[in-house]
């Protein structure tokens, strides 16, 4: 006799972003999430927000009783400042793992890799000075990343992964320079995440969400590219959303493409505000080194305008110190 019960097994959800793709100045950082979610293999992941709607939202909550998790240009922005931002970013850290006491050991957590080439840029060593959290207070994201974790537990979902690809101003230099295509860097940098999660995840029913890359809308060369081992089909490619299935043996799994995915997808919307709060935190110890070597000099974000005239001002204090343009300045 046939059975009518529905199969419920974890799946993996993925999302990868990217922050500080157009600067002059500072890191380009392409961030990477993973939830595990109870789901029906024959169907659609079921939406993480709705999951996990009792603390988390998709707007502003007025009384902070829950986190803002979004595409990081609505819940970030330099005049409500960081607090919001590191607010979600560290209490779900803290949710699925243990709450990092400083910069440092959240970069050793996300990119641990990039430790020692941070350590060759004077204006990204942690000064003494250096507070953690920026602008939160410690002990009540712990609280909320508490109570998180046993709504976690009780819908059968957890943030499984947390990574980032931080690209420093010399090294994308270099990547440029090879390259001579910005667009072949940052996918890069998505391809190592995508690596990462197939060599991890790939029995798992998993699905990788990617933000579009400017306008491209074909990627099935690229992955052919980067993932010979897998055999690649190509569902569709259109002008708003492309996907592909990776397979190998058994395992299949699927790779979308979207416009404006952190609206979509919770996993990319958590990437985009990885990206974005480790590169606001580099650009805090970035401004904080200059404002050292120049008392008074207003601080940037780094893109073009405000960038250029940073760079007008430092001008000659950092030929003075030495620093070439190929070490500070994006030449992309």
């Amino acid at each position: 006799m046939a059975s009518n019960v529905c199969i419920i097994r974890p799946m993996i959800l993925a999302g990868i972003d990217e922050a500080g793709y157009g600067p002059v100045l500072g890191p380009l950082v392409v961030g990477c999430s993973a939830f595990e979610l109870p789901g029906n293999p024959d169907e659609a992941p079921p939406c993480v927000w709705k999951l996990l709607r009792k603390h988390v939202s998709k707007t502003r909550s007025k009384g902070g009783r829950k986190i803002h998790v979004n595409d990081s240009k609505q819940v970030y922005s330099p005049g409500i400042g960081l607090k919001e931002l590191e607010r979600s970013v560290l209490t779900i850290l803290a949710a699925s793992g243990e709450f990092p006491g400083d910069l440092t050991a959240l970069l050793s957590r996300l990119c641990g890799a990039v430790l020692e080439t941070v350590e060759k840029y004077p204006w990204y060593v942690r000064s003494e000075s250096e507070a953690f959290p920026f602008e939160q207070d410690a002990v009540s994201i712990r609280m909320m990343a508490n109570a998180m974790k046993l709504e976690m537990q009780r819908v059968g979902t957890r943030c499984v992964h947390a990574g980032a690809q931080l690209v420093c101003e010399a090294e994308l230099n270099r990547m440029f320079d090879a390259t001579r295509n910005k667009g072949s860097v940052l996918f890069t940098q998505a391809a190592s995440h995508i690596e990462h999660l197939l060599n991890h995840f790939a029995d798992q029913g998993l699905i990788i969400t990617c933000d579009r890359h400017g306008g491209r809308e074909h990627y099935g060369s690229l992955l052919r590219l980067m993932f010979p081992e897998w055999s690649l089909e190509i569902d569709h490619e259109v002008s708003e959303h492309s996907q592909y299935r990776l397979c190998q043996g058994r395992q299949t799994v699927i790779i979308h493409f979207r416009e404006k995915a952190e609206a979509q997808c919770l996993p990319v919307a958590f990437a985009s505000m990885i990206s974005k709060y480790l590169r606001e935190a580099m650009m805090r110890r970035f401004n904080a080194w200059w404002a050292a070597q120049m008392p008074g000099i207003a601080p940037t974000a780094g893109y073009h305008g405000d960038g250029t005239r940073f760079l007008g001002e430092i001008d000659r204090r950092r030929r003075e110190l030495g620093i070439c343009d190929a070490q500070l300045i994006r030449s992309r």
